[in-house]
């Protein structure tokens, strides 16, 4: 393949930039670095011991690592979180089995403040989804063209010594400021000058205050010493007016002599002034306002405010830009980036003070275009129920009803009206709960899922794939895959069915008057209730692909065919699931958390009015053990022709498929 000659040009300089393209650089830098006027030996390492460049690289870095970084999902109109999306976990929670997402982003963002490039191996699994990004040593990893391909390949060299040439694709480099569009300038290597200055006045200082006196000059003595005298007296001043435990001692000459002082003292050398200043320049080099590397000697507190969001808009986002474009460059396909995209959220790091946000939050609200849950959200708060009703200024009223009397957008009022006022409170506070968690309840199963789909349909590829095989030894390793997928399953969803415990166990103790808190008991009984939904998850997996391999087989079709079909038809399943368990689990740790504080009854509360079964049901109180209806037992409200058998004893909802009752404490 004939290169350009742009292309070889751009190669020569990428060669020529590059330390480590030219051994006798890297060699240098390896022995301490060249020094610089100062004096002092500059590399990217030995920079870190000045104060100023450390607070600079770890502000950065931190608050860069710190931010949430999520893949979006671009729609018609606006975006969404694509939590189901392989890149979503490896960039927002670990990226790979070593670090988390936080740990990597730091180290990148470290290598490119200190040697302006970051480089990451990508690390892939063998359906070619991305599962972990590895950080490369930027002093050892850089760019070249290849010269029979004429594409970009990366050569790093491992710890041993090893060279490894890396695929462009196996790469992920986020350079920063340069002139070839390849490799970014190192900033300490541009700037070594005044950061070799910085570290030579804190030597300077050090070894000040180490020799612990001012005194810098010459003894006089009126006669002849000899070299034995000269010594001891030597010795014995040494001893007497060196170390910092010596210092602004009482000299005391005798025979006559006379102390000559020939040195500066560092005020007057204005020796901190320079330190100040170097803390100025540095923080000038990597664009970090200087209060936040202590230096207040101009900041006020209303400048404060302005210059922290002067540094998220004019240091942090020209980073999370260049980060952001790596990644969509390299993390996603060609057909993934018009679908995909990942993005930094700053709006924390953006918020002014508390009367400048609820002002705006007031005009947003007021006119439209903000929620009470929008606000709450940005204030980091959960949502409450009916928050999501957007309001327009005048009245105050729901935007699509605007047109609406009051009398007409309350008709709920009466029927409440007999209702004690803690009641509605802990219906509204339950059911807000349930609805809020039914979203990460379907994230979370439709991650399982999808990893089941990519593990079974992999496996039946090569079962059913190249040879005609018995459908029993495929179920045979479906058992043996899904008795191993159990801990995966816990391992999901134990964190979503504690945090839903812990806010349903909050509300009900507050509806009881008593303390919340998850108590060993209850902890416990949260175990107990994953290892069913376990059992439940699995038993309605094996029974579906079952189903499909015995379908497939009795009308002689290909099995990869109706279990991709089968799994098809599973994509409603998470969100069916999550109404499911976000009833069931609410009320089973509500139910708990009553039982655990000494209730005696629980009252039935039904949702709306459309199910016969539950309105027959809405009231009705029975002992904290006592089921509501019992196994065997027939439900037939009047007007009803097919009764309601469960085939369980039900003590709290759901009582049917889709039911999303609650109970009350029935006090």
């Amino acid at each position: 393949m004939r290169i350009p000659i742009i292309s070889s040009l751009i190669e020569k300089r990428a060669v020529k930039t590059s330390g480590l393209a030219r051994p006798e650089s890297w060699l240098v830098d390896a022995l301490g670095g060249r020094p610089v006027a100062s004096g002092i030996k500059v590399t990217e390492e030995t920079a870190l011991r000045s104060t100023a460049v450390y607070g600079s690289v770890r502000i950065i870095s931190e608050t860069i690592a710190s931010l949430p970084l999520l893949v979006y999902e671009r729609l018609e109109k606006g975006k969404q979180t694509a939590v189901n999306h392989p890149l979503y976990t490896v960039l927002h929670d670990q990226a790979n089995s070593e670090m988390t997402s936080f740990t990597f982003r730091e180290v990148l963002q470290g290598h490119l403040l200190l040697w302006g490039n970051a480089y990451a191996e990508i690390e892939k699994n063998n359906a070619g989804q991305i599962i972990g990004l590895w950080p490369l040593r930027p002093d050892r990893t850089w760019p070249e063209r290849d010269s029979k391909t004429g594409e970009i390949v990366y050569k790093t060299i491992l710890s041993d010594g090893t060279g490894v040439i890396l695929p462009k694709d196996r790469v992920l480099h986020i350079p920063g400021f340069g002139f070839d569009g390849l490799i970014g300038y190192s900033p300490i290597h541009i700037a070594r000058e005044a950061v070799g200055l910085a570290l030579a006045t804190e030597e300077f200082g050090a070894k000040f205050f180490g020799q612990g006196t001012r005194l810098s000059g010459v003894l006089e003595h009126p006669g002849k010493l000899t070299k034995e005298a000269l010594e001891r007296l030597k010795e014995s001043w040494v001893q007497a007016y060196s170390g910092l435990s010596n210092s602004h001692r009482i000299a005391i000459l005798e025979e006559g002599m006379k102390w000559q002082q020939i040195g500066v003292p560092p005020e007057d050398a204005q020796f901190l002034e320079t330190r100040k200043f170097q803390v100025t320049e540095i923080a000038r080099i990597f664009r970090v306002p200087p209060h936040m590397l202590a230096d207040l000697d101009r900041a006020t507190f209303s400048n404060i405010e302005h210059q922290s969001i002067e540094f998220v808009v004019h240091t942090i986002r020209p980073w999370l830009v260049r980060w952001e474009q790596a990644i969509l460059w390299k993390l996603f396909t060609p057909a993934e980036r018009k679908r995909y995209f990942a993005e930094f959220k700053v709006d924390g790091l953006l918020r002014g003070d508390i009367k400048s946000r609820y002002e705006a939050y007031a005009i947003g609200r007021q006119n439209g275009w903000l929620s009470a849950n929008d606000i709450r959200e940005l204030e980091n708060m959960n949502p409450i129920p009916d928050g999501d009703i957007y309001l327009v200024n005048g009245n105050m009223i729901p935007v699509t009803t605007a047109t609406n009397t009051q009398e007409e957008l309350t008709p709920t009022r009466s029927e409440k009206r007999n209702m004690p006022k803690y009641e509605i409170r802990a219906e509204a506070i339950r059911r807000g709960v349930a609805n809020s968690y039914k979203k990460v309840i379907a994230e979370t199963v439709r991650r399982i899922i999808r990893r089941e789909e990519a593990d079974i349909m992999r496996q039946a590829q090569k079962y059913f794939g190249k040879r005609n095989i018995d459908p029993s030894v495929f179920l045979a390793w479906l058992y043996d895959f899904y008795r191993e997928h159990e801990e995966y399953i816990e391992t999901q969803m134990m964190p979503v069915f504690m945090a839903l415990a812990e806010a349903v166990n909050a509300a009900a103790a507050e509806e009881i008057g008593k303390p919340a808190g998850i108590t060993p008991e209850l902890e416990e009984f949260v175990r107990d209730y994953l290892q069913a939904y376990r059992s439940r998850h699995i038993g309605k997996s094996i029974t579906q692909i079952r189903a499909a391999l015995e379908r497939a087989a009795k009308e002689q079709t290909d099995p990869l065919i109706v279990l991709q079909q089968e799994f098809d038809s599973w994509k409603d399943r998470p969100e069916e699931t999550s109404k499911e368990e976000a009833v069931r689990a609410g009320n089973a740790v509500a139910l708990m958390t009553y039982q655990l504080g000494g209730v005696e009854k629980v009252r039935w509360v039904a949702t709306g009015q459309s199910c016969p079964y539950c309105q027959h049901l809405n009231g009705k109180i029975v002992g904290i053990n006592t089921a509501f209806i019992k196994l065997g037992e027939e439900l037939k409200p009047d007007g009803v022709d097919v009764p309601l058998t469960p085939s369980r004893n039900i003590k709290h909802p759901p009582a049917h498929a889709g039911c999303d009752c609650l109970i009350l404490a029935g006090l």
